[in-house]
């Protein structure tokens, strides 16, 4: 559930505390108590001003904090529930608010800009105060973009078909295998008396043979560069948890993809704050949690319609200016609409390989009855 809805009317991201503060102000009534009732007539206006984060719809409604009856602490956050009664049609299939999320869950493509809680985030969560303060860009911008990549979501789905224990099969492969592009494995049929010298390497052998009888699949991993190295559990994993449904389809990003990327390693690098934190050689590599970075990045780039040069322009205005910080500013929830996108993007081209079945064996399993199988035929002495 939701911790914070945008208001329409005030253009503004509001957790449930700050929105009955301002109803109370504008309202010209008293602050509510712990267990005073919300007022009908706020009710209303809540269902009809407050939409959902992530899918945009209305019919909010709050859910006061959990109280303890002993000592009166907070044990349950304050949140919006969105549901399916009254004026309410609750969560979009495709909304990442859908379905039973805790309360106080925050998707992982979403970014609290007011949780900063490192170097990365607390210096991301100035320059975006000082951004919405030097009127750069305003929170119905934000907004804005986060809805844009909503319907980005809904206009290019997939569905999720992929054996969950191909990557790791594929990866073992890839690192037991070989492919040379220039100059195509050749076999030929080692005889016994071969098999029999005396510094014969049956591990070398084994892997030839693998490459050879697993060369067409080794051949499609090269010419579509697949590279699987520290991703292929995560696939494994999404392609577990999302069989069979249809999912946001991230190849459509792909340019904005490496637009945000350059962008934010050359904010890295310009930002002193940030460039103390990266990597000479590699600036982004150095960071702990890049997620904060990149939605800033991609927001700089969506309000200057994905222009590198404009974007860089509006990042000099704000880094320029010594003006005080607002922190308060900070308190909205941008988008990281790349999160795992190396691993969908991965995922899509793995389903499209032809004719690949996982065997009943690990390539480690195939290695060693091969080793078996040759130094029986030989007449040599198992090594298992």
């Amino acid at each position: 559930m939701p911790i914070t809805a945008f208001s329409s009317s005030r253009g503004m991201e509001l957790d449930v505390d700050q929105l009955l503060s301002r109803l109370s102000e504008e309202t010209a009534q008293s602050e509510l108590g712990k267990s005073q009732a919300i007022p009908e007539a706020w009710k209303t206006h809540i269902a009809s001003d407050l939409e959902c984060p992530s899918c945009f719809q209305y019919g909010a409604e709050v859910v006061r904090a959990g109280r303890s009856k002993t000592d009166g602490q907070v044990v349950r956050q304050a949140y919006f529930r969105f549901a399916k009664s009254g004026a309410g049609t609750g969560h979009h299939p495709f909304c990442d608010f859908a379905g039973n999320v805790p309360t106080g869950h925050i998707p992982e493509n979403l970014v609290m800009f007011s949780t900063a809680k490192d170097g990365v985030s607390r210096a991301v969560r100035e320059l975006v105060c000082k951004g919405i303060a030097l009127q750069v860009f305003e929170q119905r911008d934000i907004r804005a973009m986060r809805e844009w990549f909503f319907q980005q979501k809904l206009e290019s789905q997939f569905v999720v078909t992929l054996d969950p224990q191909l990557p790791g099969w594929l990866e073992s492969l890839r690192h037991q295998g070989h492919w040379y592009s220039r100059r195509p494995l050749q076999g030929f049929a080692l005889s016994d008396a071969v098999l029999r010298m005396p510094n014969f390497d049956f591990k070398a052998a084994a892997r030839s043979e693998l490459s050879l009888t697993y060369q067409p699949i080794l051949k499609q991993l090269f010419e579509k560069k697949i590279f699987l190295h520290g991703v292929a559990s995560r696939i494994e994993k999404m392609a577990s948890d999302y069989q069979g449904k249809s999912v946001f389809d991230p190849t459509t990003l792909s340019e904005h993809y490496d637009l945000t990327q350059n962008f934010a390693e050359f904010i890295c690098i310009n930002h002193a704050p940030l460039a103390r934190l990266g990597k000479t050689y590699s600036p982004l590599a150095g960071l702990k949690n890049t997620k904060y970075l990149l939605a800033f990045a991609a927001l700089l780039l969506f309000v200057s319609g994905w222009q590198p040069t404009a974007a860089a322009d509006k990042f000099a205005k704000i880094v320029s200016n010594n003006m005080p910080v607002d922190q308060t500013l900070g308190n909205v929830m941008g988008l990281n609409p790349f999160h795992d996108f190396e691993s969908w993007e991965t995922l899509k081209l793995l389903q499209g390989l032809t004719d690949i079945e996982v065997p009943a064996m690990t390539i480690k399993q195939e290695q060693e009855a091969w080793i078996e199988d040759a130094r029986r035929r030989a007449g040599l002495q198992s090594i298992l």
